[in-house]
């Protein structure tokens, strides 16, 4: 709907308006004279604008801004003359109007607040049309599986959407799809207003990932050269999405815990308390029980978060929701490459079916979406789904035995575990000439753990 603008006066003041008619499109100027001839106007029309024409001397016109502010509550009011009063202008603002034009000391105001007030129309149009994409597109009926396990998880989001602040841990697989899960169970709670922040604890070293989570003042460190407000803040009554959260240091799950009990926080460098007032989302593929009797991960709080726990299952476990993914993936990038496939030959169902998919639904999207892209049959044959398989795993480095290519020396007097780690992690950097990569490939560990134990132990290149 254009930017509606409704003008209650004589009709010759609706000149004034041409400037601003002329110079913006997806716009209308609807006009009346009596406030009864307004309503029918304001139900159909939901104008964004109401300017009342004070000049008019039939009846007072702050009698006639009270009526329309309860036919019109949420419109803005402006109120023009042609000569200053002051007393009346104090007067309608203390009843709400947003501003009074006097016409002939400031002839500009009056098309420079309806344009700025149609700026800020548009931008809250755009947002608006953002969201509601956004709600369509992480719908619950878009998630696709018809899987014992799916349904489950389906049952368990219609039940959290009610539930609008409980804290929620989603955990699965890489691949699984957990941000899809994290971001339908926000669009189906929150509107526009209400903001989905996330961060990925396992990009960002402890001391970065602290600041961004935290926020901070001006001088807080060396390079905080302004004040910064944290991720917490910036989600404040909507969302905060945060992912690998098996990931992070000791010290900022102290952090986090005390946020998660006390509601509030504090930037670093700080003196305040800031409320804190969001729903908290989590996400690992870790085992957050493994971590804890390992003593990597707080116990107290692994409880705090695990208030709703989602499991998502492996594709590998969901059956035939591999073929309705496989089809869903195929019929958008048909679309989006202009390159559409007609259906699956039953020799490429049943190696979709037979395929382990460790990558898991993000693994089979980029594989449809590879085939689609070069495929020049009409069908998903078996032959181009073993090649984009092919192509799309990755060539992960594996090590011989110790017994046969890596061999350890133990010392007479033995040697710690501590020390034998250290021994263990500098040997296969070497062995991959410090491809960290690679190396917590071999390790089966994150990335930032790899980092944290370089660190613990002072390796260098």
């Amino acid at each position: 709907m254009p930017f509606t603008i409704l003008f209650l006066g004589k009709a010759d003041k609706l000149s004034l308006l041409n400037g601003f008619r002329n110079t913006y499109d997806n716009q209308q100027i609807r006009s009346a004279f009596q406030v009864e001839d307004a309503r029918p106007l304001i139900e159909q029309e939901e104008p964004q604008v109401i300017i009342v024409d004070f000049d008019r001397e039939d009846v007072h016109p702050l009698e006639i801004v009270e009526q329309l502010q309860e036919a019109c509550p949420r419109c803005r009011m402006m109120g023009i003359l042609q000569k200053a009063s002051f007393s009346l202008a104090v007067k309608a603002a203390r009843m709400g109007v947003d501003e009074v034009v006097h016409l002939s000391e400031e002839p500009h105001k009056l098309e420079e607040k309806l344009s700025e007030w149609f700026k800020d129309w548009e931008g809250q149009s755009r947002g608006e049309d953002l969201f509601q994409k956004q709600r369509h597109e992480y719908d619950f009926s878009r998630i696709i599986g018809n899987s014992p396990a799916m349904q489950n998880v389906l049952n368990m989001l219609t039940k959290i959407i009610r539930r609008k602040w409980v804290t929620v841990l989603i955990r699965g697989e890489t691949g699984t799809g957990k941000e899809l899960i994290a971001r339908t169970i926000h669009y189906n709670c929150f509107d526009r207003y209400q903001p989905f922040v996330e961060v990925n604890c396992n990009a960002l070293p402890e001391n970065l990932l602290e600041s961004e989570l935290f926020g901070y003042e001006k001088g807080a460190f060396t390079d905080a050269k302004t004040r910064k407000p944290g991720l917490f803040e910036l989600a404040q009554d909507g969302t905060l999405f945060l992912d690998e959260i098996g990931d992070i240091s000791p010290k900022v799950q102290v952090k986090l815990l005390k946020v998660l009990e006390e509601k509030k926080l504090r930037r670093l460098g700080g003196t305040q308390d800031i409320r804190m007032n969001c729903r908290i989302i989590t996400a690992t593929n870790q085992d957050l029980q493994k971590a804890i009797e390992e003593g990597r991960f707080r116990n107290d709080l692994y409880y705090r978060l695990n208030v709703i726990t989602i499991t998502l299952p492996p594709l590998r476990e969901r059956g035939d929701d591999v073929l309705l993914l496989a089809r869903h993936f195929m019929a958008k990038y048909g679309a989006e490459y202009e390159n559409p496939l007609e259906g699956i030959t039953p020799e490429a169902e049943a190696l979709l079916r037979a395929y382990p998919w460790p990558g898991n639904v993000r693994e089979l999207k980029h594989t449809i979406e590879r085939i689609v892209l070069l495929s020049e049959d009409k069908m998903l044959t078996r032959e181009a789904l073993e090649e984009a398989i092919e192509s799309e795993t990755p060539q992960i480095m594996t090590e011989k035995p110790a017994s046969s290519g890596m061999q350890i020396e133990i010392p007479p007097g033995g040697i710690s575990l501590e020390e034998g780690e250290k021994f263990l992690i500098e040997a296969i950097l070497q062995k991959t000439n410090w491809n960290k990569r690679k190396t917590s490939q071999i390790l089966k560990i994150s990335r930032p753990r790899l980092d944290r134990k370089i660190e613990k132990f002072n390796l260098k290149p």
